[in-house]
């Protein structure tokens, strides 16, 4: 399978289809000073829009080609089975968690991961990057925002790894009808109207327990398939504990959950019929991310966002606040500034 990535990756540049977001001068690696960094935001943020699209599942070659495609996909929605830290085969061990790609970038109608519109859609990745990553404060690749997804995992994730190419194969074929170096309607997070309060971590425990808490269990550790010890995941996905994401990650940050929250909860919801008010989503998502809710730490949240007039609202670290509960809070619950802002 690994074999065949090469001739898929030549065919789509033959074809004009592999064309990705340009960061020119800058490269990948490239660390950019302030200036810099918000023109390159700017610049990508004023691309033009084209229409939702994705490709029929029927498309996708006969050969090779297609296996790795059909096989990136298989990986993105058993995860945890294949190359979960409890994966029957020690040595695929690959992922930290034991949760499936498509958990968080969620399949729409046609069943394929990563094509339900503002549930972190990857029909247009491949016209998304290479990007400024404020996070890190450089510019990045696909690859290496995918990598990262797979975190300290017993057995490290590597580029050349098949199974890391075939899921980029899946990737490249999901963008590959889209229009080079544009973005695309539906990608990315739902825009929600300002909310004037700060969310309310309260509020939202109530919400949680009446909108969420069947699913995602009272306390918000998700419901384990009886096949979960041999790599079988969840039912339904952890939101706390250390199964799900840190406390750097980027859903820790109150705005970007409530975002994807309204877009997609509770269970059924479309992101152009949601049953959340705003104040509702950032409610929940105030509470699911409390510092009194276990969950993993991470050591070097420190050094992530290092340029502070790029850092977004709603990654609010004590360390940032030293002696100042109150700024802390309101950094951290607003009310903030723009709830829409990108990350």
């Amino acid at each position: 399978m690994s074999k065949s990535l090469p001739r898929l990756c030549a065919l789509m540049l033959a074809s004009g289809i592999a064309n990705a977001n340009d960061v020119s001068p800058h490269k990948v690696g490239d660390a950019l000073s302030t200036e810099d960094a918000q023109a390159m935001l700017s610049r990508y943020a004023r691309r033009p829009q084209q229409p939702w699209h994705e490709p029929d599942p029927a498309t996708i070659p006969a050969g090779p080609d297609g296996d790795a495609i059909r096989e990136g996909m298989n990986l993105m929605l058993h995860t945890s089975q294949r190359v979960g830290n409890r994966a029957p085969d020690e040595s695929k061990r690959l992922n930290w968690n034991s949760l499936n790609c498509v958990n968080c970038h969620q399949a729409g109608p046609s069943g394929l991961p990563g094509t339900k519109k503002f549930a972190l859609a990857l029909v247009n990745a491949v016209n998304d990057y290479p990007r400024f990553d404020t996070k890190s404060g450089k510019i990045i690749s696909l690859e290496q925002r995918a990598l990262g997804m797979f975190g300290s995992a017993p057995v490290k994730m590597t580029a050349d790894k098949p199974e890391f190419q075939a899921i980029m194969a899946y990737l490249r074929w999901l963008g590959s009808e889209a229009k080079p170096g544009q973005a695309m309607e539906g990608v990315g997070l739902l825009p929600m109207k300002p909310i004037a309060r700060a969310a309310d971590p309260l509020r939202g425990k109530v919400l949680y327990a009446n909108k969420c808490q069947s699913c995602h269990g009272a306390d918000a550790t998700g419901q384990r398939k009886p096949d979960f010890d041999s790599g079988g995941g969840y039912l339904f996905p952890p939101l706390a504990g250390n199964d799900t994401y840190d406390n750097a990650g980027h859903m820790f940050a109150i705005p970007l959950l409530a975002r994807y929250i309204r877009a997609s909860m509770p269970s059924g919801t479309q992101a152009d019929r949601p049953q959340l008010t705003p104040a509702q989503a950032l409610d929940i998502a105030a509470y699911i991310n409390d510092d009194s809710m276990p969950r993993g730490q991470a050591p070097h949240r420190i050094r992530l966002y290092p340029d502070a007039a790029l850092r977004p609202q709603g990654f609010a670290i004590p360390e940032h606040f030293v002696n100042q509960p109150k700024a802390y809070r309101r950094a951290k619950f607003g009310p903030f500034r723009n709830v829409n802002e990108n990350y």
